[in-house]
């Protein structure tokens, strides 16, 4: 790998049927829709026989995942050039190492109940409380102590980290662009997070978005489609922003303010993820599909992809899903 090279920034998604398997194996269930969801709730501390899919870009070795995270993961995010996954309580991770982000901390070798992988760094959380390796570049890696108790999700984003913790936002790291200055309204009843390079989105429990940050690119202009709708999902990466209402995906961002979508996105998607300049959504049937940004033509995914899909991630120019039977009580 290159060492002169600085990768650039990613986040995750997933769909109603992990609460059930949460449910079954004894982890908190809490209310959620879709990105950086309240993980815990998403997480099984049990072994899984999920299989873990990846496409994309390989450069540093992102897409290639290591034997011990093919099988039985729990949990994966895609960082901007690195991957990170759960398996038996345990984080994986691989690709990038150029701020040592895959350099996994020996105390999250067990207890690990989400990970959020960013643009050189890494966000894990244990015991509701957030662990953080990589960069320290505008001290996204200091975890504030009100970010070491009762937190229910993470996203980390470029040189920045939100957590969620009793339906607040918190938010540390770089703030230049005012994306960790949490709005008033983002400090209760926020029900999922997700984090870009340098903006930032919360889903409330009535459904809607509230944007932040950095909007040079018409990332935190949500367009009225989405702010007269219910929404279900959520997911952020690089200058780009997405939603689910009804089905539909809607997404804005890299200067387009309302993007044009396929047809299959159109309807009956459960949850989304977002990279650089694609984006990854979920089918009620299990399907995943992916498409170019701010267009209606589909990606070529592996054949894998098209069936029993539970829950789907997206780093700068690569994609993770997780696949396998729905747990037993959303059959």
């Amino acid at each position: 790998m290159p060492t002169n090279r600085r990768p650039g920034r990613r986040r995750w998604a997933r769909p109603a049927a992990l609460t059930a398997l949460a449910a079954i194996c004894g982890v908190l269930t809490l209310p959620h829709p879709a990105t950086a969801v309240p993980r815990p709730s998403l997480q099984r501390l049990a072994a899984t026989d999920w299989d873990t899919l990846s496409w994309g870009d390989d450069t540093y070795g992102q897409r290639t995942v290591p034997e011990a995270a093919l099988t039985g993961a729990s949990d994966v995010s895609a960082g901007d050039f690195h991957s990170l996954g759960i398996k038996d309580g345990a984080v994986i991770a691989w690709g990038s190492n150029l701020y040592r982000q895959t350099e996994v901390p020996a105390s999250l070798s067990s207890g690990v109940t989400a990970v959020s992988g960013g643009y050189l760094h890494s966000l894990a959380l244990k015991n509701e409380s957030v662990v953080a390796w990589g960069s320290d570049r505008y001290d996204s890696t200091v975890v504030p102590s009100a970010a070491k108790t009762d937190v229910s999700a993470i996203a980390a984003g470029q040189f920045f980290s939100l957590a969620l913790k009793n339906g607040a936002v918190i938010g540390w790291g770089d703030n230049r662009h005012g994306q960790t200055d949490v709005p008033d309204t983002a400090h209760s009843g926020i029900t999922a997070i997700a984090a870009g390079s340098y903006h930032a989105l919360a889903l409330t429990d009535e459904g809607k978005v509230i944007a932040w940050g950095d909007n040079r690119n018409k990332q935190t202009d949500i367009p009225t489609q989405v702010r007269n709708g219910t929404v279900t999902a959520i997911a952020a990466r690089k200058d780009l922003s997405v939603a689910v209402v009804g089905g539909r995906v809607y997404a804005w961002g890299s200067k387009v303010a309302n993007q044009s979508v396929p047809s299959l996105a159109q309807s009956k998607v459960t949850s989304v993820a977002a990279g650089y300049g694609h984006i990854v959504a979920l089918l009620d049937s299990g399907r995943a599909i992916e498409w170019k940004a701010n267009s209606t033509g589909l990606n070529t995914l592996p054949t894998t992809a098209n069936t029993k899909v539970q829950a789907v991630t997206a780093g700068a120019h690569h994609s993770l899903a997780l696949r396998g039977d729905p747990p037993p009580a959303a059959r």
